[in-house]
């Protein structure tokens, strides 16, 4: 995931718990603070990927840009991911880490994005449970 105020991160942090809850084991990273290598290797590690990311600039948060972009020219395939975009005005990372996705091969991807408009609120978190069911599926 990348944040930029933190409230992505509470996002993946009740996904994370959700997936626990359900017998899986979690790796989370936070891809403006980790090496970039290590996401890369953790990502390949696991049959599923959630990505979470803030919109910026009408796209997405750069880390999370870079992190699939290494992704896709890493032939990433054969994987379940997830999307879960933040945004204040109008929310553009999901749209934008879906376009670089839909380059992988041989991915499903969740019908359930999850779009979080600026901070984390009781109401999004039913999407976030439905999230957790879909990856897992």
């Amino acid at each position: 995931y990348t944040s930029v105020y933190g409230h992505t991160r509470e996002a993946v942090e009740y996904l994370a718990a959700e997936l626990e809850k359900r017998g899986q084991t979690v790796t989370v990273t936070d891809l403006a603070r980790s090496d970039m290598a290590e996401a890369v290797e953790d990502a390949f590690r696991y049959s599923r990927l959630v990505v979470a990311a803030a919109s910026y600039d009408a796209d997405v948060f750069p880390p999370m840009h870079d992190f699939l972009h290494h992704l896709a020219i890493k032939n990433f395939s054969k994987r379940r991911i997830g999307i879960i975009e933040n945004g204040s005005w109008a929310p553009s990372a999901g749209k934008a880490m879906r376009k670089i996705i839909d380059t992988f091969k041989d991915v499903t991807v969740a019908d359930t994005m999850v779009t979080i408009v600026s901070t984390l609120k009781p109401t999004d978190t039913p999407a976030l449970e439905r999230l957790a069911d879909e990856v897992l599926a």
